[in-house]
């Protein structure tokens, strides 16, 4: 008796534990808004809340109709169980489905950065239900669900690649397919049909409001940590009404949430000193939004392995995905690709050192907090991402490019597309007649 009642208890902090969590993983919609709103220029600024408002309509649209069912591996999950809801396991399906649609949103957000001032809105829609509603939950299932790669013992504690190196991949192969910006390099160059890249010098268009930028990135930050300590109580607990004790329960609580709590504080510390410290280097300054990116960068490299690496390991983790961002920054320059607002850094090359850090992890300490790591497994894992991410994304926006709907006019480019696309500028002040500041 004394058991079910403790469970009991444990249970109602379990659902008020997956609803702080899921919002504040939601929440992240508002720091990607001004965290890229305020690295375009003025004219665009609107474009991208309109992005965001898509994410978070059409997105949860999609995953309520069928996305969390292929999520979940379960087709009884479609429309959420509208057909008998009073059969519905509300704590563990409604709660799950919560909470990984806040993660769903996160990862379709990226690409929006990659390619942002020059991405039709309405094409933006089409991709918004093909990622949320097919992309993100097949591999989704895949590596956390019920697929082979969460048989075989595959680790992404909090989704650095499921989540961020996913939608990181995917916003690279955008940026790439949809082509650089017209201002941004001195002519453009189709390699093929398909991906189009800047030739000659490369220009700095810079961003119109830095305080918008690292207020962003301050929202996001605060928002990982719904993101990484909320995945203790999804990841350990999703089945306790059936075989967990309160003990284990508690135990599980005790040992996980201080863990993911001081590995996350660690890793954004160490991606605040890598980039803040690398862009020194590479830049001859330290930049504010090379050293902001850095934190983002450091919180999205420590997600896969949150519940169980060393603190001391996470730092690690996190100086490394920060300083590696400038480099990336410059190289993705010189090859000719435009990414906006610097996605691929933050959270492709960073979500890639995550789950790779988890494999490394697991040799040094093979077993820790119940968690089993194996590298080969989780090296299996990337390799499928990698190859998985890429089809989908070139099917994507290549089919966009294809049927015409991809890319603005080069007239709607100019203007800007808080005008051609919405006609409302963010800053109606700056508006003189037809000339966008």
């Amino acid at each position: 008796m004394v058991d079910i009642l403790a469970r009991d208890i444990i249970l109602i902090i379990y659902i008020i534990w997956l609803i702080i969590t899921g919002t504040l993983v939601f929440f992240m919609q508002a720091g990607f808004a001004f965290l890229e709103s305020g690295q375009v220029r003025s004219k665009n600024s609107t474009h991208v809340y309109m992005k965001i408002c898509a994410n978070i309509g059409l997105g949860t649209l999609v995953w309520w109709l069928f996305g969390f069912a292929i999520f979940s591996g379960d087709w009884n999950n479609c429309l959420l169980g509208v057909v008998d809801p009073g059969n519905v396991d509300k704590l563990n399906v409604y709660g799950h489905w919560f909470t990984m649609w806040g993660f769903c949103l996160v990862s379709c957000a990226i690409a929006s950065g990659s390619i942002s001032e020059r991405f039709s809105f309405k094409a933006y829609l089409i991709y918004v239900v093909l990622y949320c509603g097919f992309m993100y939950p097949f591999f989704g299932w895949l590596a956390w669900s019920a697929g082979p790669l969460a048989r075989w013992g595959y680790v992404d504690y909090a989704g650095s690649v499921v989540v961020h190196f996913q939608g990181g991949l995917t916003a690279l192969i955008a940026a790439m397919i949809v082509g650089p910006r017209l201002e941004k390099y001195a002519r453009t160059s189709k390699k093929t049909w398909l991906f189009e890249f800047g030739r000659g010098e490369c220009y700095t268009i810079p961003g119109h409001n830095v305080s918008q930028m690292m207020l962003g990135v301050f929202i996001l930050c605060v928002c990982f940590y719904g993101f990484n300590v909320g995945s203790v109580l999804v990841g350990s607990l999703c089945e306790v009404t059936d075989n967990a004790t309160a003990r284990v329960m508690i135990n599980t609580l005790i040992a996980d949430l201080p863990t993911t709590t001081i590995n996350v504080t660690m890793s954004m510390a160490g991606g605040v000193l890598g980039a803040m410290f690398g862009g020194w280097l590479v830049n001859k300054k330290p930049d504010p939004l090379t050293t902001g990116s850095g934190a983002i960068a450091g919180m999205v490299s420590i997600c896969a392995g949150v519940g169980f690496a060393h603190p001391g390991f996470a730092i690690i983790v996190g100086v490394i995905s920060g300083g590696i961002i400038p480099l990336i920054v410059r190289a993705l320059d010189k090859i000719g690709i435009d990414d906006t607002v610097g996605t691929c850094g933050v959270h492709c090359t960073a979500g890639a050192i995550g789950g790779l850090a988890t494999g490394i992890m697991g040799l040094i300490r093979p077993t820790y907090h119940g968690v089993s790591c194996d590298i080969g497994i989780q090296a299996l894992g990337f390799i499928i991402c990698i190859g998985y991410s890429c089809l989908c994304a070139i099917i994507i926006f290549g089919g966009l490019k294809a049927v015409g709907l991809g890319r603005v006019s080069e007239e709607e480019e100019t203007i800007g597309l808080d005008i051609s696309e919405h006609m409302t500028p963010t800053y109606p002040e700056f508006v003189a007649g037809r000339r966008i500041l």
